[in-house]
């Protein structure tokens, strides 16, 4: 059975249904009980007031008195597609390469059963670059970033998912509850028909963690008090957000889409992320990956460049003005220890930047020497050295 790749539950997964043909998730039209890849579910009340501290995660994009913008579930895992696209596609071309000339030559020869072998894989690759395209597409010629907006005065909520749809929910139409997937927990949204069971809709919040449930408490406390909340608890969530996230107004630096990568890599995500400074602990073993680490870099920074600007519609806008004077306006005024702050030191600006590229080349010095390492387990051939060759490059040597 052939599938298609679509971003969806989460992650990519297989349906039999191309993404342009899916109106949403999968769940739509199954009972919850049904749904695959969720193992287990833990209700969430959103008319509850959770005692635990508030935790935004560095997921908010823009904050006032009349809506909260939050990141899609998948922002900080942008650009892996990308990346690991880029990998098999080159890995499909070389092979492609190789299939044009079996034919190629075939043809010449007269070799009936070449060209059909040929012929055969030339369509079996046709087979993986279908797919492989789809994956792209997610990623690529795509918005910034997929929203999450709650209006707490008309109290809907505005998705868009990542079939490039915007879908409009009711606040007190909205079902929520912790989900066990297969790669970790996020928190659903789910809207019913009249019978209470058939899923009528269903998105994920922004924040997801495979550690702890009270995590994501944390986070689901954040954004059910903006909507449920009175002004003293708006002016608590409004002082629990530390970072604003501006990817609605300019496209990612490469410096920030470095600081949004290893967030996931070097910090204990389970905690709270507005202050990384206290969350950050590095092991050894991070080393291992950072060839990885550098494919997902270079994929997220290409799935920025092409990316543009989400825009709402004038009738979803229309119903989220702001008022020019909102002292809750945090777009305007930036909390204190921002991380996008206009104002900060350049020292800072060149640190990072020289910290990028050092560790950038130490990703790309051990990436070839696992690839010497594979080469040396080769039985028979000289293998040239992908390390000397590197600091061929690295160290100038083409210059002498």
């Amino acid at each position: 059975m052939s599938g298609f790749v679509v971003d969806m539950e989460g992650r990519f997964r297989l349906t039999k249904k191309p993404p342009f043909l899916t109106p949403g998730y999968q769940a739509v039209g199954q009972k919850l009980v049904d749904v695959k890849g969720i193992h287990e579910t833990v209700p969430l009340d959103k008319y509850k007031n959770y005692d635990v501290p508030l935790h935004p995660q560095q997921t908010v994009v823009q904050f006032n008195s009349t809506y909260l913008e939050t990141t899609g579930r998948n922002e900080r895992r942008r650009g892996d597609a990308v990346g690991w696209g880029l990998c098999l596609g080159f890995v499909g071309l070389s092979v492609s390469n190789g299939i044009l000339y079996l034919i190629v030559k075939s043809t010449t020869d007269f070799d009936i059963v070449s060209l059909s072998i040929g012929l055969i894989l030339a369509f079996s690759m046709t087979l993986f670059f279908v797919p492989l395209i789809n994956v792209l597409s997610t990623e690529l010629f795509t918005t910034r970033h997929s929203p999450i907006r709650f209006n707490r005065k008309t109290r809907k909520v505005y998705v868009r998912q990542y079939n490039r749809k915007v879908e409009v929910y009711n606040w007190d139409d909205l079902t929520f509850f912790i989900a066990y997937i297969n790669e970790d927990k996020d928190i659903r949204a789910v809207t019913f028909d009249k019978d209470g069971e058939t899923i009528t809709g269903m998105f994920a919040l922004a924040f997801q963690d495979e550690v702890f449930d009270k995590s994501l408490i944390s986070y689901f406390e954040f954004i059910r008090r903006y909507m449920e909340g009175d002004d003293q608890q708006l002016k608590e969530v409004k002082e629990a957000i530390r970072y604003i996230y501006p990817i609605h107004e300019k496209r990612e630096t490469p410096l920030m889409s470095f600081k949004r990568l290893i967030l996931n890599e070097v910090h204990h995500d389970h905690e709270n992320m507005e202050y990384p400074e206290r969350t950050f602990e590095f092991h050894p073993v991070t080393l291992v990956v950072l060839p990885l680490l550098a494919l997902r870099y270079v994929g997220r920074v290409i799935s920025m460049l092409t990316s543009y600007r989400h825009q709402f519609s004038k009738a979803i806008e229309a119903e989220c003005q702001i008022d020019p004077n909102d002292p809750y306006d945090l777009n305007k005024h930036l909390p204190e220890g921002n991380l996008e702050q206009n104002n900060q030191p350049i020292w800072k600006t060149i640190v990072y930047s020289v910290g990028i590229i050092i560790a950038t080349i130490i990703m790309l010095f051990i990436g070839a020497f696992i690839i010497d390492m594979i080469g040396a387990a080769r039985p028979h051939g000289d293998y040239p050295s992908m390390v000397d060759k590197l600091w061929y490059v690295i160290g100038l040597g083409w210059l002498s």
